[in-house]
């Protein structure tokens, strides 16, 4: 016997209902600060914003309003599929909390050339609020590590992120160092 497997079609919807209908759903749930762009032909829609809620909840709201696929902003093209793209950027404080966590778990510092690295950091930083980690010492240790800045050295390649760029000041920095730091700083 063969299964049978029925997908559900993209919605139809014109390109001001459309940018209507995530606005209110987006409300509904509670979620501000999401700008909301619609394409002209209402096949493609892009949502913006700035740490704010995670990802994965947005995208879980919006992907039941028109049943179209949900994607990163540098996933390829949708091949004139509907798509809504969602394009979250994060704040200094975010990505230092983030760099942070991730070296608390991992031996090797984060490096956006591989990819397990940027999927364990995407992973951290995919919750409401990524510039507040939840754990005292974490959050001051990112602090201390903004309040110190970036290395003046020059990078490796021409190609680093924010991301890579705190790593490696953290590296310089010592990690433990700024831990034992955060943790005499803490009441």
């Amino acid at each position: 016997m063969a299964n049978v497997f029925f997908r559900r079609r993209p919605t139809r919807i014109d390109p001001g209902p459309l940018g209507d209908a995530l606005r209110r759903v987006l409300a509904e749930a509670g979620i501000a600060g999401v700008e909301v762009v619609v394409a002209e032909r209402g096949r493609q829609a892009e949502l913006r914003w700035e740490d704010g809620p995670s990802s994965t909840r947005v995208a879980a709201l919006v992907a039941e309003v028109v049943n179209w696929d949900v994607r990163g902003p540098d996933s390829g093209s949708s091949d004139g599929d509907p798509v809504v793209i969602l394009d979250r950027s994060f704040s200094p404080t975010a990505l230092a909390v983030g760099v942070v966590r991730y070296a608390a778990a991992h031996p090797r510092p984060y490096d956006s050339t591989d990819e397990r690295a940027v999927a364990r950091l995407s992973a951290l930083l995919d919750q409401d609020d990524p510039a507040v980690s939840g754990y005292p010492i974490a959050d001051q240790v990112a602090r201390l590590l903004l309040e110190r800045g970036t290395p003046d050295r020059p990078a490796a390649s021409g190609d680093t992120t924010p991301a890579d760029r705190l790593a490696l000041a953290l590296a310089d920095l010592g990690y433990d160092r700024l831990w034992h730091e955060a943790w005499r700083a803490l009441p």
